[in-house]
């Protein structure tokens, strides 16, 4: 049973009070570079294997006060150096690891997570006796290295878990120590164990430099250890509620992103709800922090439970869960060749991306700006002397086409700058499957199933309604002169305000449910996650579309001049896949029957689609009701993903005048949750400016 001495509030507050990331110093850049130099001149997978162990076994195993779980980011910066090490050696030994390089986010780096499930199940131990075993079979000298790099990267794995069971024995907590001597070997026998293997497997991850990362489908792989604790009572659901607060607590150290899949259905197709579901979301409940991603898979079969512990608390304002619909994604997956079984066992990284947990390389992503493809068609036919919205929408899906394959080809030359045999990832290959069998890197054709790198898709709707507004009132009502229009845009509408009103208020408007503009939302999707699907990655993999913005939205507009749909110059794009902020003027049954006409199960990358409403209109078991019809109806008409704020207007604005009055406030920003005074003016008036739903 857990005992009192260890609170994860204390926990949270210290997480809350610290940025590492924020820190001065990196350690892990000085391990590693001091390490290379050493062992230049061997293969690159052996050399960062090395250098990796160098890594583990000098940054500092932290045990921090109160948590039931060793191990802290904080081992891997710091705002002082060490006493032992001078700034001029820890500026040569950062020129070395500089120098060295290594992958960055869009080839592939970080938002990854390794097999959680097959580590807990075979233990470090397994891992490197497999490894052995492989290492047996191979004979040629690449094979080898690359082998022997992840032996030696599992071998210091556990012995920077060691290193922290000594660490739990200097601060007198002896049951600690145990366990982490145990698991620095074999497979976790508690569920405490499993979480602690869990845990400092994230933090070593992260600690070479990788953000947004993941745990993946963590009530299916820990479900078997909470089982078999309940039915020998070891333990009670409470105490496990209090273990999965201090995992939830020590997350948030990251101050970033850590996306966590619950729900949904096994790879043989039945409903995976067990009770670890509800005490991931009773933790996200209690511990209200931002760094906890938390994502939860729907599905035809979910009962009404799983429903209404999601919206209890979707109402708190903590912005999670955000919500996936299974028969979507698994469609989509399935028709580029992913096998039923493993479809159905998809999970996210970073906010809402598809991951095959530990059986992919990591994912990387990029932005593509759709509205402005729309402002080059316009200029272009402007020089034709026979106009039509046909001839529009044609020169349109050639400039989305023709600018996505420049995309592409800027994307294939970084990749091809970042090859396998000099950017190997020892450590993360020893965590994905099938590297160690095929005595392959992670990014050398090892992992299970190619890469996916995702084009985020930006400004759906503010496209469609500037499209929209084209054909309804210069082609169909010849309300205004293409030229007139044209004359406007360039002038950002001064002089042509009474112009830009008709454009705002007599054109249709995405998120109303008007069959004109969201099957224009619905073409431009189709046209784009098809054309995102016809690229291949050089190397190996494939592009896949994403339906998202992150923030980016608001940089992206600064790229477009004033556009039909009334919007001024270099003003934000619409957000995400979401209606352009406040046009969704008739509530949220016809939002959601909008948003439910594009056809987003080949957006294999995923899909972001935000929605605000007044919590005072949902505060009672009717609310709660409404709420919940509104769910179904995302299931029922296959809508990939929705996201909530629930936050009364009047304390968004307050906290813009007040911020620490209201430093905890947290809002769904764009895939991810964030404290709201920490975001910049922009993104505040972003949430701001969407309409709440009543």
């Amino acid at each position: 049973m857990l005992t009192a001495e260890y609170d994860w509030r204390t926990v949270l507050e210290h997480a809350r009070s610290t940025n590492t990331r924020a820190q001065r110093y990196f350690l892990t850049a000085y391990w590693r570079g001091l390490s290379y130099r050493e062992h230049a001149g061997e293969a690159d997978a052996l050399m960062r294997a090395y250098a990796f162990r160098n890594v583990c076994a000098h940054v500092s195993p932290i045990i921090p006060e109160g948590s039931r779980i060793a191990g802290s980011i904080s081992s891997f910066y710091a705002d002082t150096l060490p006493s032992e090490i001078s700034r001029d050696e820890f500026e040569a030994a950062l020129d070395d690891d500089t120098a060295k390089g290594r992958r960055f986010f869009q080839v592939g780096w970080d938002h990854t997570l390794g097999d959680y499930a097959r580590l807990c199940a075979e233990g470090i131990d397994g891992f490197i006796e497999r490894a052995k075993r492989s290492r047996a079979m191979h004979a040629a000298k690449e094979e080898c290295d690359t082998i022997d790099a992840m032996i030696i990267s599992l071998e210091a794995f556990s012995l920077f878990i060691e290193r922290h069971a000594q660490a739990a024995t200097m601060v007198g907590d002896a049951s600690m120590a145990e366990g982490l001597h145990h698991i620095a070997h074999e497979p976790p026998r508690t569920l405490q164990e499993a979480i602690a293997l869990v845990w400092l497997t994230h933090i070593l991850l992260s600690g070479e430099g990788r953000t947004a990362m993941a745990l993946g489908r963590i009530d299916q792989y820990l479900y078997p250890f909470y089982r078999r604790d309940i039915d020998t009572g070891c333990i009670t659901r409470e105490d496990a509620l209090e273990l999965f607060c201090h995992l939830w607590a020590k997350i948030e150290e990251h101050h970033d992103v850590t996306n966590i899949c619950i729900g949904g259905l096994t790879p043989d197709g039945e409903d995976a709800t067990n009770e670890l579901f509800y005490i991931a979301l009773e933790a996200t409940a209690l511990v209200e922090s931002p760094s906890t991603n938390l994502s939860a898979r729907f599905h035809d079969g979910t009962d009404e439970r799983f429903y209404r512990a999601c919206f209890d608390v979707i109402k708190t304002g903590v912005g999670f869960p955000a919500i996936f619909n299974d028969h979507v994604l698994i469609e989509g997956l399935m028709r580029i060749g992913i096998p039923l079984s493993t479809a159905r066992d998809y999970c996210m990284v970073g906010c809402i991306e598809t991951m095959f947990a530990g059986r992919q390389p990591a994912w990387g992503d990029s932005r593509f700006n759709i509205l402005s493809c729309v402002s080059k068609s316009l200029e272009r036919i402007s020089g034709e002397s026979e106009r039509s919205f046909e001839l529009l929408w044609g020169y349109f899906i050639d400039s989305m086409r023709d600018d996505l394959l420049r995309h592409v080809d800027h994307l294939n030359g970084q990749f091809l700058h970042y090859p396998a045999e000099r950017f190997s990832d020892p450590f993360l290959s020893a965590l994905t499957s099938d590297c160690i069998g095929r005595a392959k890197d992670v990014n050398a054709g090892g992992a299970e199933f190619e890469r996916f790198h995702g084009i985020a898709g930006m400004g759906l709707a503010s496209a469609a309604d500037a499209l929209a507004a084209v054909r309804t009132l210069v082609f169909t009502e010849n309300a205004v002169s293409y030229d007139e229009l044209m004359t406007a845009l360039e002038k950002d509408f001064i002089g042509h305000e009474p112009l830009r009103r008709m454009l705002l208020n007599r054109a249709p408007k995405y998120g109303n449910n008007d069959p004109l503009v969201d099957d224009i939302a619905a073409e431009i999707v189709s046209v784009f996650t098809s054309a995102c699907l016809s690229h291949r990655i050089v190397g190996g993999g494939r592009y896949v579309a994403c339906m998202a913005a992150n923030v980016q939205n608001i940089p992206a507009g600064k790229e477009v001049k004033a556009t039909p749909d009334g919007r001024h110059a270099y003003t934000p794009l619409s957000d995400a896949a979401s209606p352009y902020f406040g046009r969704d003027a008739k509530g949220p049954t016809a939002f959601l029957s909008s948003v439910a006409v594009p056809d987003t199960s080949d957006a294999l990358g995923g899909t972001v689609i935000n929605m605000r409403f007044d919590p005072e209109h949902y505060s009672d078991d009717d609310g709660a009701g409404r709420f919940i019809s509104f769910m179904r109806f995302f299931v029922e008409h296959r809508i990939q993903e929705l996201q909530f704020n629930f936050t009364r207007h009047e304390d968004l604005v307050a906290a813009q005048h007040d911020p620490e009055r209201y430093k905890s406030l947290v809002v769904r920003v764009s895939g991810f949750s964030a404290y709201f005074t920490g975001l910049s003016t922009d993104v505040q008036n972003d949430v701001i400016r969407r309409r709440a739903h009543g």
